[in-house]
């Protein structure tokens, strides 16, 4: 369990940091692989800065998510019913709550993760759903047997694959939350629990 810890705060900071890439729209391999090396590259150069200052994480982060990850697609496999009755009003708060509260949970041990070696492995298609691609990884933490995640890319409609989930270890990104916000929402209703989080946001920094 503390590999996979570990291994998820790395990549949920992968997850929501996707930079921007050509203007022709690369296949989902090459998506994870530019990701996976700029990602790296960035923790390598500026970890000490960063991991001191979260709304600086935060602020380096953030110009840089929205047009690469199906950020709306996520909110929505995560939330099920509750995003699909919420107003559109709730739904871009809970998208923003949600980013700022990745980095204001994982931030501070992002310096664990220079030096990563990773290798990306093929890609699998299901022909059931062409507009969706699996691409394996392996990453290697130094100790024992490389963990294995899988990223699942959606192609767009404009021609561009941007991620939906990741599976580390087995266990799903998408499905860990999903499992933690249905307990979050037995007691309080979705827009509490937005106000909740930005609350928390706010506190550290991240407005």
């Amino acid at each position: 369990m503390r590999v996979f810890k570990s291994l998820l705060t790395a990549l949920v900071l992968l997850v929501w940091t996707l930079p921007a890439l050509a203007d022709a729209p690369p296949g989902p391999r090459q998506v994870v692989e530019q990701v996976t090396q700029d990602v790296l590259d960035l923790l390598e150069e500026q970890a000490d800065e960063l991991l001191e200052d979260r709304v600086a994480l935060y602020e380096a982060l953030e110009p840089i998510v929205g047009p690469h990850v199906a950020v709306e697609r996520v909110a929505e496999l995560i939330l099920g019913p509750h995003w699909r009755r919420a107003e559109p009003e709730l739904q871009a708060r809970f998208v923003t709550a949600f980013q700022r509260s990745l980095v204001r949970t994982y931030g501070s041990t992002i310096g664990e993760y220079r030096g990563l070696e990773v290798r990306v492995l093929g890609v699998r298609r299901d022909p059931a759903r062409e507009n969706v691609a699996q691409v394996g990884m392996d990453i290697h933490t130094g100790s024992g047997s490389p963990a294995r995640v899988i990223y699942e890319m959606e192609r767009q409609d404009d021609g561009h694959w941007r991620l939906i989930n990741l599976t580390a270890e087995g266990i799903s990104l998408v499905q860990n939350y999903r499992e933690d916000f249905r307990s979050r929402l037995r007691d309080r209703t979705l827009e509490e629990e937005v106000a909740r989080m930005e609350a928390r946001n706010e506190e550290a920094g991240l407005e």
